[in-house]
């Protein structure tokens, strides 16, 4: 296991203060639940997007693939 240092900005650390104390987990935990989330979705994003740029040349905006997955983009 690798130990990070994360630098959030003040309201992402704000968020993630509430979601401990409401749901009894830990920072690190929520945060590592958040990053197998999000390295899931990127990797469903890259499969749709090889697999699209296999049948032919377009390419696509993130926003399209996002849309495409059902998934929207998170802003904080």
């Amino acid at each position: 296991m690798i130990e990070l240092k994360l630098d959030l900005p003040k309201g992402l650390e704000q968020h993630l203060t509430y979601l401990e104390i409401i749901s009894k987990r830990s920072k690190e935990f929520i945060i590592q639940e958040a990053l197998i989330q999000y390295l899931e979705n990127a990797e469903d994003v890259a499969k749709v997007f090889e697999r699209e740029t296999q049948k032919g040349d377009k390419t696509y905006t993130t926003e399209e693939l996002l849309q495409h997955l059902n998934l929207k983009e998170v802003n904080v």
